[in-house]
């Protein structure tokens, strides 16, 4: 008995490590994105502060996790493909709570790490188009996120990050300076869609969500 109480505090310390390197790490954030690049964020009131979430947004650079974990209010945890995840920083990711998608194979795992992460009331962080974008432009999305969102059955708030791609597009080592905005949209539901899971309706939902962040990208126009 001893030795479970010492187990549960001994993870409820590392837990409460954990959070306090997260708050630290996104405070940073914050006050570099905001002196550095004036970010903006619109719309944020639309995010709910409680229960299970998908975030999903566009990826025209390195700097989007960065910048949409900074402009919003809940820790995510960010799906991340395993050429990134398995470098030199698998340690912060770990830390950070990322999952490792594969880029060939199953991912089983990933699908079922995305599940247990808003099955514990937790947001979920995709980029749909998988790898960052060369020319800036929004690609088609992967299917995975059609799949958890009709799986789970939680709210997905659509997102699109302008000014990333000017600041370090792909293949840039040195960023720039560019005035960075991240505007959210409605949440969107599918708990009692139509479509299955099976992989027309998988398909469809996809679909719909990338849709809505290439509306969002026409609204970030407008603001401009």
């Amino acid at each position: 008995m001893d030795n479970l109480q010492t187990g549960q505090n001994k993870f409820s310390l590392l837990s409460f490590l954990n959070e306090c390197f997260f708050f630290v790490l996104k405070a940073a954030g914050v006050f570099l994105l905001k002196i550095l690049y004036h970010a903006e964020v619109e719309r944020r009131e639309k995010i709910p502060i409680k229960g299970p979430l998908i975030v999903a947004a566009n990826h025209f650079s390195y700097m989007d996790p960065t910048v949409l974990q900074s402009m919003f209010p809940r820790r995510i945890s960010f799906m991340m493909t395993e050429v990134y995840y398995e470098g030199r920083g698998k340690w912060l990711f770990k830390l950070l709570r990322c999952i490792c998608v594969k880029e060939e194979g199953s991912n089983i795992a990933a699908l079922k790490g995305g599940m247990e992460v808003l099955k514990k009331n937790g947001v979920l962080g995709i980029f749909p188009e998988g790898g960052v974008s060369r020319e800036g432009r929004l690609q088609e999305g992967n299917p995975g996120i059609g799949f958890l969102a009709i799986k789970s059955g939680v709210p997905v708030i659509p997102a699109f990050i302008s000014g990333t791609y000017e600041a370090l597009p792909k293949g840039a080592k040195i960023p720039k300076i560019s005035k960075i905005k991240v505007i959210f949209g409605k949440p969107m539901t599918f708990k009692d869609a139509n479509e299955k899971a099976t992989k027309k309706g998988i398909i469809e939902v996809t679909r719909q969500i990338m849709e809505q962040i290439e509306e969002l990208s026409f609204s970030v126009r407008q603001l401009n």
